[in-house]
């Protein structure tokens, strides 16, 4: 495991604050995003630097093994890279049009290697682990890793693309509920719904441990 992903390099924007977590920085988003759209590459890495973090956070709860994670990531934003001729801001957020761009990303990786979604097999722990890293620390994140994975498998598939899109990538609600063509009191309940058999599954795990 001799190569660095370009994910890794950007890791230190996981400091900054999320993007979409306020009016103004939403609007920042915006702007940067009208930019990348007319080809502007310097506002395209403002926004990977933005996104990288969230995107990566939740590409890694639908795939267990942690490099191919990294690697799904960067699929996404060359994705993005390709299709920025076609983003329009409305009435898509770049948040939500990147969104859309992960989960299809994460769906034709499962398609690819003829897996259920969200069920692939459990990583090789060996393949995954950093060489450059304190084994004990990289063995926990893993099982970490691995708990998440397996809380959001208790969850429906609509509350799962509901938690994704409000804590991943911070979209609101009427976004999310354009964005899956549901009334926002759909959104709540999935999301209540979803929050609430998350909560009892983790609960119920930590007394088994």
């Amino acid at each position: 495991m001799g190569r660095k992903s370009a994910v890794r390099t950007g890791s230190t924007a996981q400091e900054k604050p999320r993007p979409g977590a306020d009016p103004a920085l939403r609007a920042a988003v915006g702007q940067l995003a009208e930019r990348a759209a007319h080809q502007d590459l310097v506002a395209f890495a403002d926004l990977y630097r933005l996104y990288a973090p969230q995107v990566l956070r939740y590409v890694t709860t639908r795939v267990v093994n942690a490099e191919e994670a990294e690697d799904l990531t960067n699929t996404v934003f060359a994705k993005a890279l390709a299709a920025l001729g076609r983003y329009r801001p409305d009435p898509a957020q770049f948040s939500a049009w990147l969104y859309t761009i992960a989960q299809n990303t994460v769906i034709d990786y499962y398609r690819r290697r003829k897996l259920p979604g969200l069920e692939g097999p459990a990583s090789d722990l060996e393949s995954a682990l950093d060489p450059r890293e304190d084994p004990e620390r990289q063995v926990l994140r893993e099982e970490e890793r691995k708990r998440l994975h397996q809380a959001l498998m208790q969850l429906t598939p609509e509350q799962r693309q509901v938690i994704g899109c409000r804590f991943f990538f911070n979209l609101s609600v009427s976004e999310v509920a354009r964005l899956m063509g549901k009334s926002e009191g759909a959104i709540k309940a999935l999301q209540f719904r979803g929050l609430a058999r998350l909560r009892h599954y983790l609960t119920s795990q930590e007394e088994v441990a």
